[in-house]
């Protein structure tokens, strides 16, 4: 059996690597064409062209568009095996960390080590957000305490050993965040500037932290490759919000393989789909959590 599961996922490696490495062209019109709707939402809300109500539904949703960018530079999937466009890579970064306001640099590290201590209750950076299902106030104090650890990552073990550039840059990201929304909170009309810089930013942090993290790794019991994330399945009329998730239904292909690319996670999920069930990969509605039967079969 054991040597079996080890066939397969050497198999499923081979099918991986068939989808990395490639410059991730898509990914940067992506990451410019939401930092350019995103100042364009911001305009027509303080000169009255688009209603509030309409601007802040559109803020929060270009803000959860805008960590994918963040995520794909994180792990270099954006210039690739191309090492002389990592400097795109990581503009990428850190353009739209600014729109979701986490420091792209440290955020590298603790996405690392989420990765490395997956689920882990001692090791695992994002496992204080495993409260968000436990209740409206566990809810929002989870949600408080997944903010304050990637704005204060840096300092958690690891600012006496980091560089002097590390430090620098930390507070050049942190430092111009607030710059630019507190500038913008005097010069838009008061309404906008507390639905869209404050309350639409802390919905679609909150948004982004449920969706992108706590629902994939949920119940954050199992430590092991293939079985520390779910794969959840969307019902056929929901596929609009699943483009709209960007793939993160399936969070288990990025963990398994996190050079993979987003856009990628679909198409290597149908080509490994028997194998991740093999090594014991929860394949699960994204509503009932039940068990789902093979893609082979829904297509059927």
């Amino acid at each position: 059996m054991e040597q079996g599961l080890t066939a397969m996922n050497k198999q499923a490696i081979a099918a991986a690597q068939k989808y990395m490495g490639g410059f991730a062209m898509g990914t940067v019109v992506f990451t410019f064409t939401v930092l350019g709707l995103f100042i364009a939402n911001l305009w027509l809300a303080a000169t009255g062209l688009l209603p509030l109500w309409i601007a802040f539904f559109i803020y929060v949703a270009l803000t959860y568009m805008s960590y994918t960018p963040v995520h794909e530079a994180a792990h270099g999937n954006i210039h690739g095996k191309h090492s002389h466009l990592k400097w795109l890579n990581d503009l990428c970064g850190y353009l739209a960390a600014q729109v979701v306001s986490i420091p792209y640099g440290t955020h590298t590290i603790e996405h690392f080590n989420h990765h490395r201590f997956t689920n882990h209750p001692d090791k695992d950076p994002d496992y204080v957000i495993r409260e968000m299902g436990h209740g409206p106030v566990s809810f929002v104090l989870a949600s408080a305490k997944g903010i304050w650890t990637q704005l204060t990552f840096l300092f958690q073990g690891y600012w006496a050993r980091a560089s002097l550039r590390e430090k620098a840059i930390y507070c050049a990201e942190i430092g111009t965040a607030i710059s630019w929304r507190v500038i913008l909170l005097t010069i838009l009309p008061l309404p906008v500037g507390l639905m869209l810089i404050v309350a639409g930013y802390f919905t679609a942090v909150v948004f982004t932290q449920y969706w992108f993290a706590y629902r994939p790794h949920h119940p954050y019991e199992n430590e092991g490759r293939y079985r520390n994330t779910n794969s959840l399945i969307m019902p056929r009329w929901m596929k609009p919000l699943e483009w709209f998730w960007l793939g993160q239904n399936l969070h288990s292909i990025h963990h398994a393989f996190p050079r993979v690319p987003f856009y990628k996670y679909h198409a290597l999920f149908r080509e490994i789909e028997p194998i991740m069930r093999a090594h014991g990969n929860p394949v699960i509605g994204i509503f009932d959590r039940q068990p789902v039967q093979s893609c082979a079969t829904r297509q059927a």
